[in-house]
């Protein structure tokens, strides 16, 4: 009978309360945030997992990029260095070819050369038997001389009875112009002068009228009459 009525005790008191105890209460605030901790812990590592993929992509992605970046690289140094040596070879080979043609050119003149050489061997093995005969030969040597130039296009430059010009002769001397040969006219030719293609190769050396300068005539000296004072009356 006591037990019972101190079970019906307890019951009446906790029916008199009417809700849950402190104790509870703090227990079930426990029990929410532990629940919120578990629930924000968990987000963040499905957060950190995602970031970590994301990472790991970008990783990969650059990783690959370096490696393709790095294969044309390689690639342009190839063409490069491939280029350098054709350009090397080109070189070489200009230069060769250069030489070559300067050398065919030397061929060419030497080539042309030779019958001149000759013939003057032939005149001075002939110069005490005939003078006359030495005066042709030096005459066709001479004509030789010339058709070579011809070859080479080399002309001479003009010069008796023309004007002179600096750009194409050279005066040694001049003499007094006259009525046949104006001032500035060139007279006589020391010394030839020639052109290829227009380009001045040797002036020519010339003598050059020049016009008469003018006498100057002295004046008279002007005496200086005497300072003659005039008093007035």
């Amino acid at each position: 009978m006591e037990t019972r009525d101190q079970h019906a005790t307890s019951q009446a008191q906790h029916d008199g309360h009417g809700g849950p105890t402190p104790e509870e209460v703090t227990t079930d605030k426990r029990e929410s945030t532990t629940a919120q901790e578990s629930a924000t812990a968990s987000d963040n590592g499905a957060a950190a997992e995602v970031s970590a993929e994301q990472q790991g992509l970008t990783l990969d992605a650059l990783q690959e990029q370096l490696a393709q970046q790095s294969q044309k690289a390689e690639e342009y140094f190839d063409q490069f260095q491939r280029l350098q040596a054709d350009f090397q070879t080109f070189r070489r080979r200009a230069a060769q070819e250069r030489s070559e043609a300067s050398s065919r050119g030397k061929e060419d003149v030497l080539r042309a050369l030779i019958p001149v050489l000759n013939n003057f061997r032939l005149a001075l093995q002939h110069a005490d038997q005939d003078a006359n005969a030495v005066r042709q030969g030096v005459q066709m040597i001479w004509q030789q001389c010339e058709g070579f130039l011809r070859d080479q296009k080399v002309e001479p430059v003009p010069t008796v009875g023309q004007a002179f010009d600096p750009a194409y002769h050279e005066v040694l001397s001049t003499v007094p112009a006259t009525a046949q040969t104006p001032a500035n006219t060139i007279v006589t030719e020391v010394k030839a002068g020639y052109c290829i293609d227009g380009r001045l190769l040797a002036p020519a050396q010339v003598i050059v009228a020049r016009a008469e300068e003018p006498v100057a005539q002295e004046m008279p000296a002007v005496s200086e009459s005497p300072h003659v004072e005039v008093s007035g009356s």
